[in-house]
């Protein structure tokens, strides 16, 4: 039996999809049934039980679990809310899959780097900025600091099919084809830090490329955080390229905007994921291009929208 936490949500959906295509039905699925009583995208899926994310009881003959249920908003600043969701909750889901001796895989993030361009993953580069990513970083470090093994994945910017709930947590690339799509226009923001109009960037890795590493882990036995990326920094002005290119648009109309004072101190203008140790770790295979991600990505979402 595998436990995928989130199943609701972006990275969860994919893996508990790409486990059934796998030949793996014996899934019990977990989020937050108030919001996702009878998720539509659920009736693609083969599992045994969809449970309330706190509904903890009875959960024996585990051998993997996929933690990806968290509180995503970057915004969100109760702290006891996050904490009790990023920290709390998920120790509560360690102890599961330590009493069943399961493997254990959970979404972590690079925003612990704060506005760190060193994201080698020591110590001495973690400076989280909010709430969110503190409460990340502290269960990096409790799981760090157990003698059971277990797996934190600190994922860069994802984007893919399966996003479309996120909201305003959504990938840039989903935002600006929405944009696209209602105006022809992209827009971005102007300079800042040093980098011209759009031009600011960020590690940004296709879902599949995600999934896969986190099937990777599924496979293997290590007790580490790694970060998810694909190593290559891509500006803004990239993405929007790439989507003005499946269109067909030659206007590549482009709508640079001020950014607002109060980001400016805390926008992370250039990331870029130091992937040596997953690498290490013998994850060996080539990540999808940005360009063949946002095609497939497109691709998904207009076929979805038909």
């Amino acid at each position: 039996m595998i436990i995928v936490t989130g199943a609701a949500g972006f990275i969860g959906f994919n893996i508990a999809k790409r486990l059934n295509l796998m030949g793996i039905k014996d899934l019990i699925l977990f989020d937050d049934k108030e919001k996702f009583s009878n998720p539509k995208k659920f009736s693609d899926l083969n599992y045994i039980d969809y449970r309330h994310y706190t509904d903890l009881n009875n959960l024996k003959n585990i051998q993997c679990i996929f933690h990806e249920g968290a509180c995503s908003d970057t915004m969100e600043y109760n702290k006891d809310y996050m904490m009790g969701i990023n920290y709390e909750y998920s120790k509560e889901i360690f102890s599961i899959a330590k009493s069943n001796k399961a493997k254990f895989i959970y979404a972590s993030s690079a925003s612990v780097y704060g506005l760190n361009e060193n994201s080698q993953e020591i110590e001495k580069n973690e400076s989280p900025l909010n709430i969110y990513a503190e409460s990340k970083l502290l269960f990096d470090k409790f799981i760090i600091n157990q003698d059971y093994p277990a797996v934190g994945l600190r994922y860069f910017n994802v984007y893919g099919r399966g996003e479309e709930n996120k909201g305003k947590m959504a990938s840039m690339a989903y935002k600006m084809n929405q944009e696209y799509l209602e105006s022809k226009k992209i827009s971005l923001f102007k300079g800042t830090g040093g980098y011209m109009d759009g031009e600011q960037k960020r590690d940004f890795i296709y879902i599949d490329d995600v999934v896969s590493i986190n099937m990777f882990f599924m496979n293997e036995s290590f007790h580490d955080v790694y970060n998810v990326g694909t190593g290559k920094a891509e500006s803004f002005n990239e993405i929007a390229k790439n989507i003005f290119k499946y269109y067909k648009d030659e206007d590549l109309n482009f709508n640079y905007i001020e950014m607002p004072e109060y980001l400016v101190p805390k926008y992370q203008n250039f990331t870029q994921a130091n992937i040596l140790k997953l690498r290490e770790a013998g994850y060996s295979y080539d990540f999808f291009s940005l360009e063949e991600g946002i095609k497939n990505y497109l691709n998904d979402l207009n076929t979805s929208s038909e």
